[in-house]
């Protein structure tokens, strides 16, 4: 994939996973931090998916990476941070499967089809991504952030 497309996919979706981990633990969204994290976990990700290694290698490293992150940074209780880092990667997986499954239905295009074209590619990539995203706003109004999560 073009790193430009790689990029414009990848750092609104590590910015979403950041986001909804952070609201699904109750941690107030702090833009700022969460971009410096979206940042982080993209470069980290393009490098791995530039190296030889198996396909996929880079997922299990994103969610190693997101873990810390909010340990280190937030109060959050590392049992608590498991819970909100993987029920965030399944919110992903969900989104991937209906997003595409509803594109593939909708255009009648295959996989290989749509893989072929990197824009059209990216463009699911990043109505999955404003989905999470969504997702991160809305949470919060029903788990209420802790003020002193951040605090740390």
């Amino acid at each position: 994939m073009n790193t430009v497309y790689y990029f414009l996919q990848s750092l609104p979706e590590s910015m979403g996973l950041i986001a909804l981990s952070l609201a699904i633990a109750q941690v107030p969204l702090r833009w700022g931090r969460i971009l410096i994290g979206g940042i982080i976990i993209s470069v980290i990700s393009y490098i791995i998916r530039t190296l030889p290694v198996t396909f996929g290698f880079h997922i299990p490293v994103m969610i190693f990476v997101l873990f810390l992150l909010i340990v280190k940074f937030t109060n959050v209780t590392p049992s608590r941070t498991v819970i909100a880092v993987f029920s965030s990667f399944f919110a992903l997986a969900m989104l991937e499967y209906l997003v595409s499954s509803i594109f593939f239905a909708c255009s009648h295009l295959d996989a290989q089809q749509s893989f072929a074209n990197k824009g059209l590619w990216a463009a699911l990539g990043i109505t999955q991504d404003f989905i999470l995203i969504v997702l991160a706003l809305v949470i919060p109004r029903f788990l209420k952030p802790s003020e002193v999560a951040w605090e740390k």
